[in-house]
């Protein structure tokens, strides 16, 4: 009996020392390790190699949540990360009573007892130990011993050795897990001093900063600066129109530039529910779900995630951070440390925008008063000037100041012919008259939409399709634009503006203003056209009525004289101060002997009496054709051509009009305005009023001719 006492002894003290070197092995692995989850993984482990059990668990209590999670469990090998559940009866008994408690028979009632479910992926129990690691009076965790084959798998030496190392382990523990809370708590504390500094980095920024992008490219630099992100996103929300404008835009290091557009399933969400949305899997299915496109250019990403920004209780804007190459890239800190960046920038960025806002509508009352002082100016010059050709060279004058362009033109429409006539051209501060031409589709375009064209990029592609073509002499331009002239609904011409070394030369703002400008200057230069036009009428009825007068008075003349040779000298002496020109022929052609007899010659105030001679080819063009020549420029080679020798006693001349005077289909003779010092001394209405003239003379001058030749018949006969 003794013998056997001293052997049972001895195998407790071997026991004994087993435990204490398994508590010495676990304590020494909780002392090297730091890591909390290894820690519950280190004693995990050796309790399983210890006790051969198929199942191992440790679970610690949540009392506030009622709630235990679920640290380490492993069963036949396999490991189970299990969500958190809540208390049942079993582990509300551990925590009230402080005492393990032991299932070795019967585990289904015990089941039914406390309620107990098996946990997913297990099997059911039939041998289970539940011991307490207490600390003071409070029980905050648990180790259990699980066997699923066998019942009274677990011995009382099983039992003591884990209430001993529960024991042992439950301050280890417990100190392991409050120096794993402290170094949480420092991390969220640096962490949060790291927020703090980035906010106010931000915050800095934002107060220096006053042009809004600006203020958007500094927030988004510094959102990826923190997060080393992929894609940093920040778009702002235009309720109105439905619609979002990306302020902000970068994937791997590229910034791209976007036009706005339509909200998505998404972006509705966000500015309804107000919260962030995470999209950290699956990303081909949320991009199904909430009908997502990505921007051109881009990648479809693999984690998403957009934080709004709110004033107020509006959804304003939002920043999205998102990565191509993986999923799961966003953790709870870095959605946290978004939120709070979120929440302090949404003010921030709000009141910046208001003042970009406003600064926005200063430079447009700004602009709008500049516009008005330009309209005003406009108006002035043209309530000043009568002449419409200074007309359009003050409004041409102005805009091409106004706007600093290195091309400007004042056109206007003839819808009869669909000719264009080019009041005002200057390219490069070199004025210009190009002669009228035919519509192109863009004049087209002009008339039948009634709209401006703005053509700030591919000129080639646009002359190509609209058939435009450079005026001849300038260069082709980079930059155009049209800005249609409107009285009521009809287009009665354009002003355009052009660039011609650079792309986007013409802004929104420069537009509008044109745009004022023409809406204001299309019916005053239609006034002034309008009143040039009953101008000329006026001029045209006093050059008519002065006319009459002069045909009135050679008539008269004729009427009283009687000889031929008076009735010339007459009629030579009334045009020659009618035009007040230096050299006045009328000649008689002898067709018979292809002579011309001058009836008249006066040069620069001396009459000559000339000898007929020769016809040369002029006077031939003359008799065949029946029309006016007019020879303004280059004499000498129109002298060479037809071949006209100077009457003698007299000089070449610079200037030559030849009127015929016809009988019926017969040119009978000729009237001649020359000038001997000048290059296009005669003018349309010189044409014009000499032509009337030899018109109402032709027959006037035959019927004394032929009351002259019948005289002299009679005298003869006599």
């Amino acid at each position: 009996r003794l013998f056997d006492e001293t052997t049972r002894l001895l195998k407790e003290t071997e026991q004994q020392k087993a435990e204490l070197g398994v508590i010495n092995s676990v304590q020494e692995g909780l002392a090297k390790e730091l890591d909390m989850q290894a820690i519950y993984d280190l004693v995990g482990n050796r309790i399983q190699e210890l006790f051969n059990a198929q199942a191992v668990m440790i679970v610690t209590f949540d009392h506030d949540t009622a709630t235990e999670h679920f640290k380490y469990l492993i069963e036949d090998g396999q490991k189970f990360y299990l969500a958190s559940r809540p208390y049942d009866k079993l582990r509300q008994h551990l925590i009230i009573s402080r005492q393990k408690i032991v299932i070795n028979t019967n585990y289904e009632e015990a089941y039914a007892r406390f309620g107990l479910k098996i946990l997913p992926g297990t099997k059911m129990t039939k041998s289970g130990v539940f011991v307490p690691l207490i600390i003071g009076d409070k029980v905050n965790s648990y180790i259990s011993l699980q066997n699923m084959e066998i019942e009274n798998a677990f011995s009382e030496s099983d039992v003591r050795l884990l209430e001993t190392l529960a024991n042992s382990m439950s301050v280890a523990l417990e100190n392991a897990r409050l120096f794993d809370e402290t170094t949480r708590l420092l991390k969220e504390t640096e962490q949060r001093t790291a927020e703090l500094a980035v906010i106010n980095s931000v915050q800095e920024g934002l107060a220096r900063e006053l042009d809004i992008n600006a203020i958007y490219d500094l927030v988004g630099n510094k959102i990826r600066d923190v997060f080393d992100a992929q894609a940093v996103m920040i778009a702002s929300f235009d309720h109105e129109t439905g619609s979002e404008k990306f302020n902000y835009l970068i994937e791997k290091g590229e910034r791209f530039y976007v036009e706005p557009r339509r909200y998505d399933k998404l972006r509705y969400q966000l500015i309804m529910t107000k919260q962030r949305i995470l999209i950290n899997s699956d990303s081909e299915k949320a991009f199904a779900d909430f009908g997502l496109k990505v921007v051109a250019g881009t990648e479809i990403p693999k984690s998403l995630l957009f934080v709004p920004l709110i004033v107020g209780n509006k959804v304003t804007s939002y920043v999205s951070l998102q990565n191509v190459d993986k999923e799961n890239a966003f953790s709870d800190s870095d959605v946290r440390l978004l939120e709070t960046l979120a929440n302090s920038m949404s003010v921030a960025l709000e009141n910046a925008r208001l003042f970009d806002e406003t600064n926005r509508l200063l430079k447009e009352t700004e602009q709008g008063k500049a516009e008005l002082a330009v309209i005003n100016s406009v108006q002035a010059g043209l309530v000043k000037e009568m002449d419409i050709q200074g007309i359009y060279n003050l409004v041409g004058d102005r805009i091409q100041k106004l706007f600093n362009t290195q091309v400007a033109i004042i056109a206007t429409f003839d819808h009869e012919r669909r000719l264009e006539y080019f009041n005002y051209h200057i390219e490069k501060g070199e004025l210009s008259q190009p002669d009228p031409r035919h519509f192109d589709k863009v004049r087209q375009h002009l008339i039948e939409t009634g709209q401006n064209i703005l053509i700030n990029s591919d000129y080639p592609k646009a002359a190509a399709e609209y058939g435009m073509k450079v005026v001849p002499g300038t260069e082709a331009p980079k930059s155009l634009l049209f800005m249609p002239l409107k009285v009521g609904e009809k287009v009665t011409g354009y002003v355009s503006l052009q660039n011609i070394d650079e792309e986007n030369a013409f802004s929104f703002s420069d537009v509008r203003l044109l745009s004022t400008l023409a809406n204001s200057m299309s019916v005053a230069l239609e006034n002034a056209r309008l009143f040039d036009e009953t101008n000329r009428l006026l001029k045209e009825t006093e050059q008519r009525t002065a006319e009459l007068a002069v045909i009135n008075s050679v008539q008269e003349g004729l009427a009283h004289e009687l000889d031929m040779q008076g009735i010339y000298n007459l009629v030579g002496d009334r045009i020659q101060k009618l035009f007040n020109a230096q050299s006045v022929l009328i000649a008689t052609f002898d067709h018979v002997n292809k002579m011309e007899i001058f009836n008249y010659n006066f040069e620069k105030g001396e009459k000559f009496v000339s000898k007929p001679r020769p016809l040369n080819k002029l006077r031939e063009k003359l008799i065949e054709e029946g029309q006016l020549i007019l020879i303004n420029e280059n004499a000498d080679e129109a002298i060479k051509k037809f071949g006209m020798p100077a009457i003698p006693g007299t000089v070449n001349s610079k200037s030559m009009l030849f009127m015929p005077l016809s009988v019926g289909d017969k040119v009978s003779g000729y009237v001649s305005l020359q000038n001997v010092d000048i290059e296009n001394a005669f003018s349309e209405s010189d044409v014009r009023l000499l032509s009337t003239l030899s018109n109402s003379m032709s027959v006037a001058l035959e019927n004394a001719r032929l009351f002259d030749e019948t005289n002299r018949l009679l005298k003869e006969t006599e």
